[in-house]
């Protein structure tokens, strides 16, 4: 059985205007997979990510998480946003422990995690330090170790790197690959960025202009582990070339 599942998922947000968002959704995820949710600005990527975090209801259709309907947030699934949204006033420590904090988990329960997802985003020279003292990029490596604490099965990451410089962008693409290497958690991850896409995916999905379809799921057959060193093959540039096509094709359809 797959771990995420949506079958059917369509999405129309009410309003004076009626805007449907996305049409017919299939789209299965195992357990310690990797897909990248690829497409144009407004096609429906975020949505399908705010649906499988449990932050919408769905209009039509159905979508698991390990067998159950989801109907609302919860610790399996750990959500890193373009900003990091941190609080503050607290350390990177306490926005870290923040989670475990409130769902009022014992020290003993989380301290060990917390220390480990701080030591693997690389943050444990500035454990005491505030958002306000971060760069851009340690700022969404909080965010990330913050959604990591919480022990969750699956990773859904909305554009997370989206704001950061091209430099600092290529930093975190390889601190996700040795994450996620390290961890084997599944990730559903948003991005418009064809070369992000590639580096970092088992599977592409490339999606259509509004209401969002999945128009063709492309499995990346690169071999790992993959470092930003990839993004210079004649291999990645024949991905590349193949999904610009792609989505030209899709999204002159609409």
């Amino acid at each position: 059985m797959s771990l995420i599942a949506f079958n059917g998922v369509s999405k129309t947000f009410s309003g004076k205007t009626a805007v449907r968002a996305l049409a017919d959704v299939d789209l299965t995820i195992q357990e310690g997979e990797f897909v990248a949710l690829l497409g144009p600005s407004g096609c429906g990527k975020s949505t399908l990510l705010n649906l499988l975090a449990g932050f919408e209801p769905l209009s039509d259709g159905d979508l698991t998480f390990d067998g159950q309907t989801v109907a609302r947030p919860g610790p399996d699934r750990g959500v890193v946003f373009q900003e990091a949204s941190l609080f503050p006033w607290l350390t990177v420590w306490d926005n870290i422990t923040f989670g475990p904090r409130v769902q009022r988990q014992s020290k003993a329960d989380y301290e060990g995690r917390a220390r480990e997802m701080l030591r693997l985003v690389g943050l444990e020279a500035f454990k005491d330090a505030l958002p306000a003292q971060l760069s851009g990029g340690m700022r969404q490596r909080v965010g990330i170790a913050r959604a990591l604490v919480m022990n969750p099965r699956a990773l859904l990451m909305d554009e997370p790197f989206g704001a950061l410089d091209a430099q600092t962008r290529l930093t975190m693409q390889q601190l996700l690959l040795d994450v996620w290497q390290t961890l084997g958690i599944a990730v559903l991850f948003v991005t418009h960025d064809i070369d992000e896409a590639v580096l970092l995916a088992d599977r592409i999905c490339v999606m259509s202009a509004r209401p969002g379809r999945i128009t063709r799921e492309i499995p990346v057959e690169l071999p790992r582990p993959r470092s930003i060193d990839s993004l210079i093959t004649p291999e990645f540039m024949a991905y590349k070339g193949m999904i610009m096509t792609d989505m030209k094709v899709a999204h002159g359809a609409h």
